[in-house]
């Protein structure tokens, strides 16, 4: 019976058992089908939620890309203050007469004896001269509109590729997801499976010990012969303890892949010998393997296209870029802050434009940047090749396991039976008085192994079957 503990992960036992404390929270019942439990999971699962999240944000790149070819239009204003104002400098005689009309004026003030009383010219003097006013502010609007750039073309088609990407991903993760269930789901059957078979263990050893001690009463049994019944029943109860903690912490294990509260009450209704009976594994075994048709393939080919889209994004770098703009503001400059005073006037100023940009020469660095990328999609097309690959191998894989699986389950099958008639006759014999206590405890021992070991083969053989069915990618969505 310890077969089930061995088989679930040392760390999934203590975060389940911590987190199976009782909680202060409203339950909710779930009774589920492997079916409508992979439902649940699809809606609910943390891996499913983040996935969808990606999506949504893949969404919204698109639509954040495409709203950069929209006009751009922005609100400015501005203010200003000079605590000193600029001044500036020229030469002393910058604003003189030229010396043609100096030479002029001072013949014309000799013949009209009107005297010019000119400044004498000082080579050597410099004048200082102060524009504008203490306070400036401006306010007005800027719109723009991109006419053209390669770039954005290329950014919008990766883009949308991208959310293809997350598509893909979303088809991958419930996979993931829905594989993960179902090994949880048969966790659970088998740890109930368990526990059935443990009590009903104490239970014919109850009955077994009720006739020896009628036989000892007798004559016909031993002392010894009760302390070992005695024994194993003490063992087999503990057993049903471990038993009865595998299938909370199962179920434990079970809502946390579902998605679901662990302190909700969970309860499975399919039964393990229903999933046996499935069926399908034999269409699926049958079924020639495309990789191109798994959901991570073709995840890793879309990032192959962008590898690719990024690409002709760089050589893009290299187009012209031209962007139409338009400016309507008004100007206001005074020599106090009263630009709130409706009397006093703003200046407008409007105008319109087209930017035009184009790279002439990079000393061979967008080449570099070019070859750059090239390099990436090379990495990303090696990436594709090896998932390709990976599938393929693990396709054979969970073939040969599968076949294993089923051999070994069969092989199982047909020791319960031998198993089950040695104790047969065991018990027989011992009632009798010619078997020991010894060999029939033996016997009842081999019995209980061999049970253990077909509920632990059937296990593996629905996870095996699972991982045949994820490696098709064959759940139904």
């Amino acid at each position: 019976m310890s077969t089930l503990l061995t088989k679930t992960p040392g760390w999934a036992l203590v975060f389940l058992a911590a987190l199976s404390l009782p909680r202060a929270t409203a339950q909710t019942t779930y009774t589920v089908s492997l079916e409508e439990a992979q439902v649940i999971a699809l809606e609910n699962a943390f891996a499913m939620q983040y996935a969808m999240l990606d999506r949504s944000q893949a969404d919204r790149d698109v639509k954040e890309t495409l709203a950069l070819g929209l006009p751009q239009v922005n609100l400015v204003a501005d203010y200003s203050q000079y605590i000193d104002i600029p001044t500036q400098v020229a030469a002393g005689d910058v604003f003189g007469f030229p010396d043609y009309l100096t030479a002029f004026l001072g013949g014309v003030a000799q013949e009209t004896g009107v005297p010019l009383n000119a400044p004498p010219v000082d080579p050597d003097a410099v004048s200082e001269f102060q524009f504008g006013q203490a306070h400036t502010a401006n306010v007005g609007v800027q719109a723009s509109q991109l006419v053209f750039s390669g770039s954005y073309f290329v950014a919008l088609r990766a883009s949308q590729s991208f959310v293809e990407a997350r598509d893909r991903a979303i088809d991958r993760t419930a996979d993931e997801v829905m594989q993960q269930v179902a090994e949880a789901y048969h966790l659970v059957l088998g740890a109930q499976a368990g526990l059935e078979m443990a009590e009903e263990a104490v239970a014919l050893l109850v009955e077994s010990k009720t006739e020896v001690e009628a036989l000892q009463q007798a004559g016909f049994a031993d002392a010894l012969s009760l302390d070992r019944l005695e024994l194993a029943q003490t063992e087999l109860e503990a057993q049903v303890l471990n038993a009865e903690q595998q299938v909370v912490l199962a179920k434990g294990l079970l809502a946390f892949q579902m998605g679901i509260g662990l302190s909700d009450a969970l309860t499975v209704t399919d039964e393990m010998s229903d999933l046996l009976q499935n069926g399908q594994e034999l269409e699926w075994a049958s079924r020639p393997f495309n990789a191109s048709a798994l959901p991570a393939v073709q995840e890793q080919q879309v990032y192959l296209d962008l590898a690719g889209l990024n690409v002709k994004n760089q050589q893009a770098q290299g187009w012209p870029q031209i962007a139409a703009f338009y400016t309507n503001q008004s100007n206001a400059q005074r020599d106090a802050f009263n630009f709130l005073d409706a009397d006093e006037k703003w200046y407008p100023i409007q105008l319109w434009g087209l930017n035009f940009s184009m790279p002439l020469w990079t000393s061979f660095g967008g080449r570099q940047a070019v070859e750059k990328k090239k390099i990436d999609e090379e990495r990303a097309r090696i990436g594709l090749a090896q998932l390709t690959q990976a599938a393929e191998m693990e396709f054979a894989n969970a073939k040969a396991a599968f076949s294993n699986a089923t051999a070994v389950m069969n092989n199982a099958r047909q020791a319960q039976d031998i198993a089950q008639k040695i104790y047969t006759q065991t018990e027989i014999g011992f009632n009798e008085g010619v078997v020991s206590s010894f060999e029939w405890n033996e016997s009842r021992n081999g019995l209980l192994e061999a049970k253990g070991k077909r509920l632990g083969a059937e296990l593996d053989w629905l996870n095996a079957r699972v991982a045949l069915q994820a490696a098709f990618s064959a759940f139904e969505k």
